[in-house]
């Protein structure tokens, strides 16, 4: 049914298009229920069915004839198939009627007829054959393909991926992830929207912070951390929706044995990576060089690491929280409730040695005090060869903080967060999938 829920003009290019197969000596068996007069026209042959067994079968130029002569006539300026279908319906004469009951009364009143019907005979029982064959062919590919696949992995049932499409797991990351792209790029005005909101924001703080001076050293910090709040959400809120609106589709096509589960879920994490690095680095360019008197490349360019870091920390976040609220809406609204502990304790509200003891696994996890962190070590210390505070070194140390945690723990940590909730995320994908939780 390639026409189904198509319009009028779309539903006649698809069956132009495989009129134009069939004129390269390619069988097309279509089935239609509401064709237009143009898509009507296409038709070389028609199969007419009432209760499932046939009424006419033949030429569609010569299915008038074969009804007029029973008493129905298509009217003029009229819809063919419309016509058909409704003397089908409506006329209690074609019930029960098939190729294997033919009335000599009514329906053997012209010899083509007969013919249709004696063709019909001949294509049924073809077909029987072909799917006999064709059945026993594949129930025995298929066990085949069971046996090779129990040989091979023997404890088959506690692998993460259990199924494979025979193509290797870098032919599938590659399809399933130009798939994405396809899918991504498809959605042109979301792609717009995106960019625009991080622009927006971008122009709206550095027009409330433009150009800083020196000694706002409190102003400084509540910008830095704005930068990593509002990337890490952007990442946050586009990326929750990423899984819960195809979770219906990879289920299906999984349990078909159309690819791995490793491979679908890093097609997805792989895809998302040039909008995490982009969109970020547009943000920055902006905030940064309105706001800050500052043309340190390298400063620059560790902060756009750092925020780049956050976002794909956030990013994980959100695809954990997309597993395991499995529906758009359920996920959306997990979502604050794993952000809001990496806020709380970003250090920019409660320094870090003052947080209580029972809380601070709250901090250790959280992401965005490591992106705080770092960026806050990158611009007021000495990497790029200048500070651009009045008193660098003595923010640092009044925050607590230390210069050499840049590489020692920040970047570490952030990497080390998304991929522990990736991970969990994989996990938590398996297990729903697998034991359909």
């Amino acid at each position: 049914e390639p026409t189904s829920g198509l319009d009028a003009s779309m539903a006649e290019k698809i069956v132009v298009f495989l009129k134009r197969l069939a004129s390269e000596k390619k069988n097309i068996i279509v089935t239609i229920h509401q064709p237009s007069s143009a898509v009507f026209s296409l038709f070389n042959n028609i199969l007419l069915l009432k209760e499932g067994k046939v009424v006419y079968f033949g030429k569609r130029t010569g299915a008038a004839d074969y009804f007029r002569p029973l008493g129905y006539r298509c009217p003029t300026n009229y819809n063919p198939a419309d016509f058909y279908i409704k003397t089908l319906v409506e006329s209690p004469v074609f019930t029960g009627y098939g190729y294997e009951n033919v009335s000599q009364n009514n329906f053997m009143a012209s010899r083509e007829a007969g013919a249709h019907c004696t063709g019909f005979r001949r294509i049924a029982s073809f077909c029987s054959v072909q799917y006999e064959t064709i059945r026993r062919n594949l129930r025995e590919e298929v066990l085949h393909t069971i046996n090779d696949t129990n040989n091979k992995f023997p404890n088959s049932n506690d692998m993460l991926v259990d199924k494979s499409s025979n193509i290797g797991v870098l032919k599938e990351l590659y399809h399933l992830s130009w798939r994405n792209l396809k899918i991504i790029m498809r959605n042109p005005a979301l792609n717009h929207i995106r960019l625009l909101q991080h622009v927006f924001v971008a122009v709206m703080c550095g027009a409330a912070f433009f150009q800083l001076e020196l000694d706002k050293d409190d102003e400084m910090i509540g910008v830095l951390f704005l930068m990593v709040v509002l990337t890490s959400l952007f990442g946050l809120f586009n990326n929750i929706q990423v899984i819960p609106t195809e979770l219906p589709l990879f289920a299906r096509e999984y349990r078909s044995g159309a690819y791995y589960i490793l491979t679908w879920f890093f097609s997805k994490v792989f895809t998302e990576i040039p909008a995490s690095a982009v969109l970020p680095l547009i943000f920055n360019t902006i905030c940064f060089f309105t706001v800050f008197e500052v043309t340190n490349a390298v400063k620059f360019g560790y902060i756009w690491i750092i925020c780049y870091l956050t976002v794909q920390a956030s990013t994980a976040v959100a695809f954990f929280a997309s597993v395991l609220g499995w529906t758009p809406l359920n996920a959306l609204a997990l979502s604050p409730a794993f952000y809001a502990p990496s806020f709380i304790f970003s250090g920019q509200f409660i320094l870090i040695e003052n947080v209580r003891e029972y809380m601070e696994i709250f901090q250790i996890l959280s992401f965005l005090r490591y992106g705080h962190e770092g960026a806050i070590i990158v611009f007021f210390g000495h990497y790029g060869g200048d500070t651009y505070a009045q008193n660098g070194n003595a923010t640092i140390a009044t925050l607590t903080m230390d210069e050499d945690a840049l590489w020692n723990k920040d970047l570490p940590a952030l990497v080390g967060i998304t991929g522990m909730y990736y991970i969990l995320a994989l996990i938590l994908l398996y297990t729903r999938t697998h034991f359909r939780i």
